[in-house]
């Protein structure tokens, strides 16, 4: 058999995302890794040298110049996304972006409508979905197993998460909000993904900064993470999203907290449930699911996962679809829509009451 001709791809941005996340999952996919840009030109000449990468640019435009790219992977600061999306797509290549989409809805739906117009792949990474768990939960939820879901919670709390102060993701100008647009973003994304993407109806979101502005909470990720700058965003959100048809999904994410950590999913249905936590199941069989025996009573069972990290799953899943393998997994329209609604999150706790979606 021919040996297939390997894609060509060049990545935006130089840091742990990139670094731990889109290089290592691209050369597993057996993709060539051509060229890296970064403003900061020292990491990025680190990151290349790291890689064996043979080209260096200081910005998107010089790495987009090169000929022969299939496509480019985006882990630049988040009010970047839209711009340099744009002008990879403008310029021939499938774009994969980190999550959020965007800062702004109206800006990613300039990304989908200028992809589609060129025929060309948005991919959004939102690793999520590919967990072992995430897959389960949405087969029993697909399959009827669970009835109708009429209450859905997702979490992830951190004890120490801050990613620094004054890093782009603690200003707002860069990132668009916090801890709302860095994991609230993943875990909205899950909760409706596991429930098919129902229509929302109905947002009450309230967002905080009781941790960060005393700088209690820092974390360990980020390549420019420090203990003194500007802290400008949420570092806590809750917000309950009322689904049409009845039926409501909660969300509750923070980078900081006087708590344990926990990363929890929980679904209740007419006939079953779903309840994934590590700290309470443990983490051999983390996800329960319930249902009813035949004498009526209440059973529950523990489903074999894998225990592999899924973390580069979703940037291998959207290579397979460039090649044609496959179909977008996370089509990017899902993806504005999260956005759409985490911007609704944002107006209704400015307003201090429930908002339509």
């Amino acid at each position: 058999m021919a040996s297939r001709q390997p894609l060509r791809a060049g990545v935006i941005g130089a840091g742990g995302i990139v670094r731990e996340g889109h290089v290592p999952a691209l050369r597993r996919s057996g993709v060539e890794i051509v060229a890296v840009s970064d403003p900061n030109v020292g990491r990025a000449t680190a990151l290349a040298r790291l890689s064996d990468i043979p080209h260096v640019f200081a910005s998107h435009e010089e790495l987009l110049s090169l000929e022969g790219l299939d496509f480019v992977t985006i882990g630049a600061p988040n009010v970047y996304h839209a711009p340099i999306a744009l002008d990879a797509l403008r310029s021939g290549r499938h774009v994969l972006v980190e999550k959020p989409i965007a800062t702004r809805s109206a800006d990613a739906r300039r990304m989908v409508a200028e992809a589609r117009r060129r025929g060309l792949l948005l991919g959004v990474n939102q690793h999520k979905r590919f967990e072992p768990y995430a897959r389960a939960i949405r087969s029993a939820v697909a399959g009827g197993a669970l009835g109708d879901v009429y209450a859905a919670e997702v979490r992830l709390v951190r004890r120490s998460g801050i990613p620094g102060y004054g890093s782009w993701f603690t200003r707002a100008e860069l990132a668009g909000a916090g801890a709302l647009f860095d994991i609230g973003v993943h875990m909205l994304d899950l909760g409706l993904h596991l429930l098919g993407f129902p229509q929302v109806e109905r947002v009450r979101g309230t967002l905080g900064a009781h941790l960060g502005p005393r700088r209690v909470g820092l974390g360990g990720w980020g390549d420019d993470r420090r203990a003194r700058g500007a802290f400008d965003v949420d570092d806590t959100a809750l917000a309950c999203f009322a689904l049409a048809g009845g039926g409501d999904l909660r969300l509750h994410v923070a980078w900081a907290s006087y708590g344990e950590e926990e990363e929890r999913v929980t679904l209740h249905g007419t006939k079953g449930g779903a309840d994934r936590l590590v700290a309470l199941h443990g983490p051999g069989r983390p996800l329960r699911l319930y249902g009813r025996g035949e004498d009526g009573a209440i059973v529950e069972s523990a489903p074999r996962l894998s225990r592999r990290s899924h973390w580069h799953d979703g940037i291998a899943q959207f290579v397979r679809a460039v090649r044609g393998e496959e179909q977008l997994a996370v089509p990017p329209e899902q993806a504005v829509t999260v956005l759409h609604l985490l911007e609704r999150v944002v107006a209704s706790s400015r307003a201090g009451r429930e908002l339509p979606a």
